[in-house]
């Protein structure tokens, strides 16, 4: 039964780390939907600029002349990229990310079912191992009879031994 929580916790901290990586996935495409809705705004006035990060600390200039709609390259499938006019783009993006979104929310909803099945099989543990636990007899104090030699007075008591390292409950490693 530790065995199965155990391998339960470690099924629960991947899907943790899937869904922070949706997460991150999810807000960059939040954040491309919002720049290319803003594209398509200005691109009403005439006139868009916008500067674009390339990597290693390096910003481009990009400028856009005319009324009509610029375009983006696009991955379509299987690294197959498309150049498409922003509004396509936009659509796309946003059909991606509505995907996505509910993707994470089958990764939380197994999450949080995963988190109630570890805890119902720890109360199970837990009770199974009260159950196996042994009753402690109630020490009683041992009253010294004047009759006790010397030779019994010089010799130690044995300790009882402790059953773990923390005292008599029992741990999941138990």
């Amino acid at each position: 039964m530790a065995r199965t929580i155990d391998a339960h916790r470690k099924q629960l901290d991947a899907l943790i780390a899937q869904t922070e990586q949706i997460s991150a996935i999810i807000e960059e495409h939040s954040l491309t939907t919002g720049i290319l809705a803003e594209l398509q705004k200005s691109s009403k006035t005439g006139h868009t600029s916008a500067r674009l990060s390339i990597g290693s600390g390096v910003t481009l200039n990009y400028t856009h002349e005319g009324k009509e709609e610029g375009t983006a390259l696009i991955d379509i499938g299987s690294g197959v990229y498309g150049e498409k006019p922003w509004s396509e783009v936009h659509a796309l993006t946003l059909e991606r990310k509505e995907g996505i979104t509910l993707l994470h929310k089958d990764l939380s909803e197994q999450v949080i079912k995963l988190e109630e099945k570890i805890t119902h099989l720890a109360q199970e543990f837990n009770s199974a191992a009260e159950q196996l636990q042994p009753s402690q007899p109630q020490d009683t104090p041992v009253q010294e009879t004047p009759s006790t030699s010397a030779s019994e007075e010089k010799q130690p008591r044995r300790q009882q031994r402790r059953g773990s390292r923390f005292g008599n409950e029992l741990t999941l490693d138990d």
